[in-house]
């Protein structure tokens, strides 16, 4: 079937095209992208100086060791990491791989809203995803009446981003017992995507889905948790029937994930952090940065976010805000793209570097005539 652009790079390529005249792009933006660290370089260096052997199609056994570890520390809950993980290239493909495996032509997914571009890999598998929208007043809390309400005799995935993308929510340890325990009655898949699950502030405490339940499988980034994102590299686990279809899959797809993405993230994962701490701690002081500029700036506003590095941007009036963020040479993306129309997503890395320059595009913005603020 026929995609549209992913919404990300049509928002780039949107800026790049239709920006006014002498209006520079701030420069912020989501995962960090850094300079790796000696150990990790090295553990890359040692594997490309040598000959590489074919790695196991579901990844190197010591990665999926290693995965396994980091699931049990995180979740309580250990995956079998011979039958039960499966390494891929980024979370958007573990996501594609999921749905291709597990959905047949017609098949329902359950998506709660405001939520990251689900649609396209549900709708590459022949699926079909049926939105149920949450609210600001409800600080984006999944709507579980509503939810239950659209469960029909085609759904077999119930879907949840934790945490949030765009909103930076994390739901409670209630609300995803309650998420796993609907499920369960109505016999789904719960899928839980967790891509920004070591990106969390202000103490939050993330519960997994994977960790409350037996039919889930869990997907995330390592390209995001271990700021690799360059290195394409995820994974998903879950029970083994799952984790073999999506290994099939897989092997039709690319036979199998680079053996230089797998070495850096072990590394990563089995050396020292401090980077890694280094580089959140940043980020915090990047959203109290652009946290403080939003909501400084007459006419815009933005909950704080628990998690994940982009605040969810909205207008105290209620007008959409992204065209006119856009032609101030802020990076947004559409909320429209979340099932959100009227918001706008805005990454915060890089805010405290790109201060002067973004409290600047900021007023700008409130100094645009109505007719513009109000474009969209």
């Amino acid at each position: 079937m026929s995609l549209g652009r992913f919404p990300t790079y049509e928002a780039e390529e949107r800026r790049r095209t239709s920006r006014p005249p002498g209006v520079e792009p701030v420069p912020l933006s989501g995962t960090p992208a850094p300079a790796l660290p000696p150990h990790v370089v090295a553990a890359v260096a040692e594997i490309l100086e040598r000959p590489m052997q074919t790695p196991h199609v579901r990844g190197v056994a010591p990665l999926r060791v290693a995965l396994a570890a980091e699931l049990a520390r995180t979740t309580g809950k250990r995956a079998d990491p011979d039958t039960g993980i499966l390494v891929t290239n980024g979370a958007m493909q573990a996501l594609g791989v999921c749905f291709r495996s597990l959905l047949a032509a017609g098949d329902e997914v359950i998506v709660p809203t405001p939520c990251f571009f689900f649609a396209g890999p549900i709708r590459a598998a022949g699926g079909v995803p049926v939105y149920v929208p949450g609210s600001a007043a409800d600080r984006w809390r999944w709507d579980f009446v509503s939810i239950e309400r659209a469960i029909g005799e085609r759904t077999r995935v119930l879907l949840l981003c934790n945490p949030g993308n765009p909103t930076g929510v994390v739901p409670t340890r209630e609300d995803v017992a309650d998420a796993v325990a609907l499920a369960d009655r109505h016999r789904l898949l719960v899928v839980t995507d967790e891509a920004y699950e070591a990106s969390l502030w202000e103490n939050a405490d993330l519960t997994s889905a994977f960790g409350l339940g037996e039919n889930v499988v869990v997907i995330r980034s390592l390209g995001k948790s271990l700021s690799l994102p360059q290195l394409r590299i995820g994974f998903l686990a879950g029970p083994s029937e799952h984790v073999e279809a999506c290994t099939r899959t897989l092997e039709w797809d690319c036979l199998r994930v680079g053996v230089a993405a797998q070495a850096a993230a072990l590394a990563a994962l089995d050396g020292p952090r401090d980077w890694l701490d280094q580089i959140r701690a940043g980020l915090a002081s990047d959203r109290e940065v652009a946290l403080a500029a939003i909501r400084a700036t007459p006419g815009l506003d933005a909950a704080a976010p628990l998690a994940a590095p982009f605040l969810f941007v909205g207008s105290t009036s209620g007008a959409s805000v992204t065209d006119g963020l856009d032609a101030v040479g802020l990076p947004v993306v559409d909320g429209a793209a979340f099932q959100a129309p009227g918001y706008a997503r805005l990454p915060f890395g890089g805010a405290t570097a790109a201060r002067v320059a973004l409290n600047e595009a900021l007023e700008r913005w409130s100094r645009l005539p109505t007719s513009e603020l109000q474009a969209g």
